[in-house]
């Protein structure tokens, strides 16, 4: 069974992203593109299994699997010998694609494999019915809904879902379930490892393919999370925010503060604080009078 609807197209050309297209092709056909399809294409297995073909290369797409074409890319697909295939795609287009794209690791042909692609599904079945809606903004609403197609693709990209992954992120969790209850104490790395029972290097590298941050970045970020709460909504000093939340040395809690937040405590107390509690910034720091940002 075909379901494919392609976009009238109105004012939503303007926007970032915008849908030209969803569908299923049940069964895929063999389809041979010498010069690309005039949009941005991704198309994933939903049964069976097919062949893509790009640059010379041959790549299998079974279940849980797909690509992602740029607009005007050669290729040729079909299904395999003997298979049905089934797909579903969406193509799109707009002004800020090419950005977007390159953020998301999507500037070039990209053959993904994940355990699981049940959460893009979601958000394609959503797109399908939006395209044929008699609404007249449903291709704004669908605008929002590719961007969202596209976060939650690169997600399961970048994070394949496996049975070894899955034990992965259960030891990260523990990791980082230790550091939302000890960020306040003085954690090494050793005491993380022992949380989990293994080396200091083995969870440095499976925060590094899980999550592209060291463990000590997560710790930073919680820190950082924490000071803003308590420069928002107490009269403590920064000295003794720096302290609550695991900083001995106040100067050196302030500047890893402004590398993050790209301001410092002071600033962020000034900007924040006082429009959250209706205290004054010297109300809330006895230890810093209230002077403009500018100035600090």
């Amino acid at each position: 069974m075909q379901e494919f609807y392609f976009a009238l197209l109105g004012d939503e050309v303007n926007l970032p992203l915008y849908v030209t297209g969803v569908g299923s092709t049940d069964p895929e056909r063999h389809c041979v593109r010498p010069t690309g399809h005039v949009y941005n294409q991704v198309i994933y297995t939903a049964k069976g299994e097919g062949i893509l073909t790009i640059d010379g290369e041959e790549y299998k797409i079974p279940e849980n699997s797909g690509f992602f074409l740029p607009a005007h890319y050669p290729h040729d697909y079909l299904a395999k010998e003997g298979v049905e295939w089934e797909t579903h795609w969406v193509s799109f287009s707009g002004a800020a694609c090419e950005p977007i794209l390159d953020s998301l690791g999507l500037s070039k042909p990209v053959v993904f494999r994940t355990g699981d692609l049940s959460s893009v599904e979601r958000i394609w079945e959503k797109m399908l019915r939006t395209i044929h809606s008699t609404k007249i903004h449903s291709g704004h609403h669908n605008s929002s809904l590719i961007y969202s197609f596209l976060i939650e693709l690169n997600k399961v990209i970048s994070c394949p879902v496996s049975p070894r992954e899955n034990h992965r992120m259960d030891q990260i969790k523990l990791i980082m379930d230790y550091i939302d209850q000890n960020y306040s104490q003085d954690i090494t790395l050793n005491d993380m490892a022992k949380v989990v029972n293994l080396s200091p290097q083995y969870i440095c590298r499976i925060f590094r393919e899980t999550l592209n941050m060291r463990p000590f970045e997560h710790l930073t970020k919680k820190r950082i999370f924490e000071a803003k709460n308590l420069l928002m909504d107490t009269k403590l000093s920064i000295n003794s925010i720096s302290k609550a939340v695991g900083y001995n040395d106040c100067s050196y809690f302030c500047a890893v503060f402004k590398r993050q937040e790209k301001i410092s405590p002071a600033e962020y107390r000034y900007l924040y604080a006082d429009k959250n509690t209706g205290k004054s910034t010297t109300d809330q720091d006895p230890d810093n009078k209230r002077i403009p940002p500018d100035t600090l």
